[in-house]
């Protein structure tokens, strides 16, 4: 049973280091002005060349870039902290920020953000999920499978 239990956590810690090698990947360029500048135009073109509603972030506002990189810059910190340490806490913190950065999307395409959004909502959803999932299935203790038999037997012998 131990070696179940230590099985079910690398699974855990393979996951939450997957999730956050993905986080680099996607986050990463984000966090330096001239790519995310790159990023942003990128995006533009997608957005126009696919007849999209909604709006876009203002890639000429320094504001608007220095959240960005802001983001970036902590996303792709937090990605490496996990893909070196990952633990259990540390994906139930992702866990968390995956359900915060969901409701953030929600919110923005509900207020008239472009629908690009939704596959960076998708993707979220889904990483958010497979966490919670393989967090629950650690913490959940595994009844031996003979604890059944015992019981059986035991009301046998009354």
């Amino acid at each position: 049973m131990p070696h179940m239990k230590h099985s079910r956590l690398a699974k855990a810690h393979g996951l939450i280091r997957l999730s956050a090698i993905y986080d680099l990947v996607v986050t990463l360029g984000f966090a330096f002005l001239p790519t995310a500048s790159l990023i942003f135009i990128g995006l533009k073109a997608l957005h126009a060349e696919l007849g999209l509603s909604g709006e876009l972030p203002d890639a000429s506002s320094p504001s608007t870039m220095m959240f960005v990189n802001l983001m970036g810059s902590v996303v792709t910190a937090w990605a490496l902290f996990r893909i070196f340490r990952p633990s259990l806490a540390a994906g139930a913190a992702d866990t968390l920020a995956r359900a915060l950065f969901s409701l953030a999307m929600i919110t923005a395409l509900t207020q008239g953000a472009s629908p690009l959004i939704v596959v960076m909502l998708a993707l979220e959803v889904a990483w958010g999920v497979a966490q919670a999932a393989v967090l629950v299935r650690v913490r959940r203790p595994r009844a031996p499978a003979d604890a059944t038999q015992a019981v059986v037997s035991s009301d046998a012998h009354r």
